[in-house]
């Protein structure tokens, strides 16, 4: 699953990159670990020429008090956006988006059976500066909050993350603007989710362990380099 993405790229980045104005996002902050237990906000597209920023963990609509909404709806599985039995499917049909990060954090366990030992590894673009994660989301209480989609895990993600073998939805090109376009029908919107980013266009390595820990602070330049670097643990 995807609980943890990077954006070390600030507005000004955002800005040319995606040539869109950046008034929704004064508040936007660079981050190196964002932790989805968290909920913060990141930017998302929600048409090519918008971009603003939603929280992370999605709250449905008709939830009166968040506290004791109880679900992870952090990510939400792609088999299941369209079963009934799920809340994703209205979401699903109706409200789609791209998360904008540039990179993702995995566990990989050396031994399964033992899960207190893993490694953390980084997974990023190796061309270019930005993933754009396909995302559901619903307005709740006034603000806009999302969930990842994930998808079976590419051979290259699989291996890294081998409990589970998930991976969020990475979407480009033509893939990534029909994820917006409105009035999809089931089939096509499924369709999307199977799509594979290129593991050869993929960089990932392993990078200091504890990303899943409270006992370092992963929000450091440190957190994304390679395993073996120097890190500053928290005080």
């Amino acid at each position: 699953m995807c609980y943890h993405v990077s954006n070390e790229s600030d507005v000004e980045t955002l800005k040319a990159e995606f040539k869109l104005p950046v008034d929704k996002l004064e508040q936007f902050k660079k981050r190196y670990d964002f932790n989805g237990f968290e909920k913060p906000f990141l930017p998302v597209m929600t048409t090519p020429r918008s971009l603003d920023l939603y929280r992370w963990r999605l709250v449905p609509s008709n939830v009166t008090d968040e506290k004791a909404f109880k679900f992870n709806t952090l990510n939400a599985t792609n088999h299941d956006l369209f079963n009934r039995d799920k809340m994703w499917w209205k979401y699903a049909k109706h409200n789609r988006c791209l998360v904008l990060c540039t990179g993702f954090f995995e566990p990989h366990y050396p031994d399964l059976n033992d899960k207190k030992n893993y490694e953390s590894w980084y997974i990023k673009p190796l061309e270019k500066k930005f993933f754009a994660m396909g995302a559901i989301y619903s307005t709740w209480k006034g603000i806009n909050t999302f969930a990842i989609v994930t998808q079976d895990a590419s051979p290259l993600v699989g291996a890294i993350h081998n409990d589970g073998k998930r991976q969020p939805l990475i979407l480009k090109g033509d893939a990534a603007l029909s994820w917006m376009i409105p009035g999809l029908n089931e089939n096509e919107i499924m369709d999307l989710t199977y799509f594979q980013y290129p593991d050869d266009k993929l960089s990932a390595y392993r990078v200091i362990d504890g990303v899943y820990s409270n006992q370092i602070d992963t929000n450091l330049p440190e957190v994304l380099n390679p395993y073996g670097h120097p890190f500053r643990r928290a005080a």
